[in-house]
């Protein structure tokens, strides 16, 4: 049996800017694993709003913008979806959705995969490749949200 492994969870808010924000949050995500003590494990990011990603690139202002593109070609936010018919929805149904529709920040948030990624953690650092950075996504309008990091190991 394994013994002294431990568990650290943070909590952190920020307020996005919408419609395709990406937010570099990688110094703070390393500051957790600092803060957690935890030399050997693994760290976990991850955004509990079902229009937000987590995600690990690179950042750089080009790629960003096609990937911005390529994800507004994929889901256009002028397309018809069933989740903003309002004739139509009769779950999860939220007054300040009524006003402007998000079906497709919905969408988007599918094609991307998982709400978060898990970083190996050595020597107290993120296993992170020379240009990646840990990414905070965000599909819909400018809105508060949240992201939470928990660090697990030795």
């Amino acid at each position: 049996m394994c013994t002294g492994v431990k568990a650290f969870q943070l909590e952190h808010q920020l307020r996005t800017a919408g419609g395709l924000t990406v937010t570099d949050i990688t110094e703070d995500v390393q500051e957790a694993v600092r803060q957690s003590g935890i030399q050997d494990g693994v760290c976990s990011v991850y955004s509990p709003h079902t229009t937000c990603s987590v995600r690990v690139n690179e950042w750089e202002r080009g790629f960003l913008e096609d990937f911005a593109v390529l994800l507004k070609r994929l889901v256009p936010t002028e397309h018809y979806y069933a989740h903003d018919d309002w004739d139509r929805r009769t779950e999860n149904v939220c007054e300040e959705d009524m006003e402007i529709g998000n079906g497709h920040a919905h969408c988007m948030s599918m094609l991307l995969g998982p709400a978060g990624e898990s970083i190996p953690v050595r020597e107290g650092e993120l296993c992170l490749g020379q240009w990646q950075r840990v990414l905070f996504l965000e599909l819909d309008r400018a809105r508060d949200r949240r992201w939470l990091v928990q660090v697990v190991g030795v």
